[in-house]
């Protein structure tokens, strides 16, 4: 790397000043290098015979400090200096500190005017090093990719007129001769049968508007690149703002009045006719939701609806809405009792179904009762639960009994040497479930046993099991001084003070912060200084699944916020198990197999069957290839489900499937809006732009479904009742306001179910702002993310990883829902899988 002698080579080097270097080149010859108070080293430099360049002699004197290895690697010049001193350090941070450059123009005004506009942008251009980057790649600097059609939104007779001073008549004459986009579609649909399948905003992909004849035409090619846009309108300009939110929704439009008029009847006006469809806030839709429901369901599951609504509806007026319902929600209880009695007694139920939700009928403003009957009162019967204990014991290997005894001797012989906190970590297929039995023989001995796990799908796995934050009352935001929201002195405080067990499954899966939280409840409710105050506590889990989401979480910070690599961790006594009770040989195969992807290395290779890799590639025909969608019924396909990495995904392989089922589509639109009192936010984010968006855990704007279609809740709409997030149902009947659906479960239990439409605010944080969703809160679930499945069984997976896993335990969870290889089949780029595991936290 050789420095120029610039005094001969070009004397008007930006380096030379005053006819000299000011790099002071050439540097002088040295033996050794001496440190430069004020600046880089000075560096030894031999003597060597000069080298001819061209007309040029040059030696070491010219010679600039570099690295061959970082010239090679990089394939450039690069200056290699010693910070050896403050002045040297203070020279880079300059550059780091120093901000953007920038061009200063100055336009002097004289008598005269002489601005030279191009000059002027040439002195004063300043490229940026992205768009030096985007030049050097020929990416284009500015570029139309779609066409954007401006269409009209009016009122009646209040479309926008151009017009010229004195010459007003006139233009009014020729605005009512000529239609506007809005009425030319109203036009177009009175003649055009085909036009009735598009939406106003749709219109542009499909036809043309000729400007001369104000016509709307059918389009001929190229409609891909074609969007149609209505303008935004304020909310303060209240019948435009309604008119907009109904040209979002109805299609087949031939009029004003057309727009207005909801199921036969015209309303007076479009404000009237959203209120009608329940685009707007009120309590109309819950009553036509009871209403509709009133008609197909048992007093009971109208009850559990209503509590839904409580919890979740935004009800403004309770009271009117169990006053104008009463008689359909307690007509059990009539026929039972009395017409003066049944009401108090359906209030009381109603009272327990709240507790769900943090409420009770004091919160919502009704009648309060205090029936003393055991009819509401959680409770077991002494014998049956010791039944159900004996016979359980009676299957337990040795390591399953020795978990169980270990810890009912922690409870029933407490000495000052034994543990009070337990883990219980064994892989799939040890058993843990079994081991959880030794709540039977608590309950059996009349002693009270809590059973909660970190998901909701997981509690219902429980005998009585509910989620650890509607127990505990955990914040959803935590950190690490979160206190649970339960008060002492309180039905559910006597509940856990009562308690001589809990039992707390997918542990791994809870934020460490949410075990912080319920040690200090149990502390002060028990005011005892010992971990969890005391309580005999069985934790269990296998931490080979996936662990708790962080969003935007490092590796790092994952393992970081684990139970197990906290100081919590050293009070728990750990019980393994390692005994696999699959029943075939060929299970115990998959089993080790199983463990091994659990326990492997990140990026390792993983090798399966040949027969798990298909030579169908497509999804839904591999995983259904052998069943006739014409004839099939839902249980033929409750056993089966397609597991992807991501929610994108899944949602389009629903879809497909949906596409196969017969029956007659329905399709629910969600209504959307900002979360914000500042009218301006109404204009920042439009409607359309809040339904193109699905968070995670949101259902979508247009939410597709079929009777028989398998569906999976999205949040704990009834925990009691095991209507938890997670859980899949079959959907039996479609209707306006609620849908009526039916549980999955071994038992055959065909008790269903009634999901209302509920408002939905999507916890993501990646989005910048809060936006309310009004959906029912389910999704398709043919498909869903492995994430999703923890805790499901299936007979039959398909394993899409053409995206890769990107998380701890993902492929083991995957892998890990059915029993054997038989049952699974895999797709990857190249057949390859690589896996991705935490070895730290194991």
């Amino acid at each position: 790397m050789v420095h120029g002698p610039c005094g001969i080579i070009n004397p008007n080097a930006p380096c030379m000043k005053d006819g000299e270097c000011s790099k002071q080149f050439p540097k002088a010859f040295r033996e050794e290098t001496e440190e430069n108070v004020n600046g880089y080293p000075v560096y030894k430099r031999r003597c060597t015979e000069p080298v001819r360049a061209g007309k040029h002699y040059i030696d070491n004197r010219w010679i600039v400090p570099y690295n061959p290895w970082l010239s090679k690697k990089y394939n450039a010049h690069i200056n290699v200096e010693v910070c050896a001193s403050v002045k040297s350090v203070k020279y880079l941070y300059k550059y780091v500190y120093k901000g953007h450059d920038a061009a200063s123009i100055t336009l002097k005004n004289d008598d005269s005017v002489n601005h030279d506009e191009i000059l002027n942008f040439l002195d004063g251009r300043y490229v940026s090093a992205p768009e030096v980057m985007w030049r050097l790649s020929e990416f284009s600097r500015s570029d139309k990719s779609h066409t954007v059609i401006r269409l009209a939104v009016h009122l009646p007779e209040q479309q926008a007129i151009f017009l010229k001073e004195r010459q007003e008549n006139e233009a009014v004459e020729r605005a009512s001769i000529k239609d506007t986009t809005l009425t030319a579609w109203f036009k177009l649909n009175l003649i055009d049968e085909e036009a009735h399948e598009y939406y106003y905003a749709d219109i542009p992909q499909y036809y043309v508007f000729d400007k001369p004849s104000t016509k709307w035409q059918k389009r001929q090619r190229g409609g891909q690149q074609v969007i149609g846009r209505m303008p935004v309108v304020s909310v303060q300009d209240s019948e435009r703002f309604y008119l907009r939110m109904l040209l979002l929704r109805k299609t087949g439009v031939i009029s004003f009045n057309d727009l207005k008029t909801i199921d036969g009847t015209l309303c007076e006006t479009f404000q009237e006719s959203c209120k009608v469809l329940g685009l707007l806030d009120g309590d109309q839709h819950w009553h036509d939701t009871l209403l509709i429901a009133a008609r197909m369901q048992l007093p009971s599951y109208l009850r559990i609806l209503f509590a839904i609504i409580c919890g979740f509806g935004e009800v403004e007026n309770i009271p009117d809405l169990w006053t104008q319902h009463k008689q359909s929600l307690s007509e059990d209880f009539v026929h039972r009792y009395s017409e003066e009695t049944g009401p108090f007694y359906a209030l009381a139920e109603l009272n327990e179904l709240l507790k769900s939700y943090d409420l009770n009928l004091r919160k919502v403003n009704l009648l309060s009762v205090d029936l003393q009957c055991d009819l509401f009162r959680l409770s077991y019967d002494a014998m049956e639960e010791q039944s159900k204990a004996n016979a359980n014991i009676e299957k337990l290997n040795s390591e399953q009994r020795y978990a169980v005894y270990k810890v009912l001797h922690a409870i029933y012989e407490y000495q000052t040497d034994t543990p009070k906190c337990f883990f219980l970590d064994g892989p799939a297929g040890t058993g843990k479930t079994f081991v959880y039995s030794l709540l039977h023989a608590v309950r059996g001995k009349g002693d009270q046993g809590i059973a909660v796990a970190s998901t909701g799908i997981a509690a219902t796995l429980l005998s009585g099991g509910r989620t650890a934050h509607s127990i505990f009352k955990i914040p959803l935001t935590l950190n690490a001084t979160s206190t649970c929201n339960l008060k002492p002195n309180t039905s559910e405080a006597k509940i856990l003070l009562d308690a001589k067990v809990i039992v707390w499954d997918e542990a791994p899966m809870t934020y460490v912060h949410a075990f912080l939280a319920v040690d200090r409840l149990l502390k002060d409710l028990t005011k005892c200084d010992e971990p969890f105050g005391g309580k005999i506590i069985l934790l269990g889990g296998d931490f080979r699944q996936v662990l708790q989401v962080i969003l935007r979480g490092s590796r790092s910070l994952t393992v970081s916020s684990c139970i197990k690599k906290h100081r919590l961790c050293s009070d728990f006594f750990v019980m393994k198990l390692t005994e696999n009770m699959r029943a075939f040989d060929s299970e115990k195969e998959f089993a080790s197999s199983l463990l091994h992807v659990g326990e492997g290395e990140s990026g390792e290779k993983i090798q399966l069957p040949p027969f798990c890799y298909p030579e169908i590639q497509d999804p839904v025909q591999q995983l259904f290839s052998d069943i006739d969608f014409k004839t099939v019924t839902p249980e033929e396909l409750v056993g089966r489900a397609i597991l992807t990495v991501t929610n994108d995904l899944s949602m389009q392989i629903n879809n497909r499937v949906l596409e196969c089922m017969p029956g007659n589509e329905v399709i629910y639109e969600s209504i959307d809006n900002i979360v914000s009192n500042d009218p301006q936010d109404q204009l920042a984010y439009t409607e359309e732009f809040l339904n193109s968006l699905t968070p995670t855990g949101m259902p979508p704007h247009k939410l597709r479904l079929k009777p028989g279609a398998i569906i999976m809740l999205l949040r704990n709409l009834a925990s009691s009742k095991c209507l938890c997030n997670g859980t899949r149902l079959i959907v039996i009947q479609l209707q306006k306001n609620v849908i009526v659906a039916k549980k999955i479960s071994a038992d055959n239990n065909n008790e269903s179910y009634l999901i209302p439409r509920i408002p939905l605010i999507p916890s993501d944080s990646n989005i910048p702002f809060q936006f309310k969703r009004k959906q029912f809160p389910i999704r398709l679930a043919f498909s869903m993310t492995i994430n999703k499945a923890q805790g499901q069984t299936f007979d039959k997976i398909r394993l899409d990883l053409t995206k890769p896993v990107f998380s701890h335990g993902q492929f083991y969870v995957g892998l890990s829902r059915v029993r054997s290889f038989d049952s699974v089949t895999v797709v990857s780029p190249n057949s390859e899988i690589y896996n991705c595991v935490y070895r730290e936290i194991l």
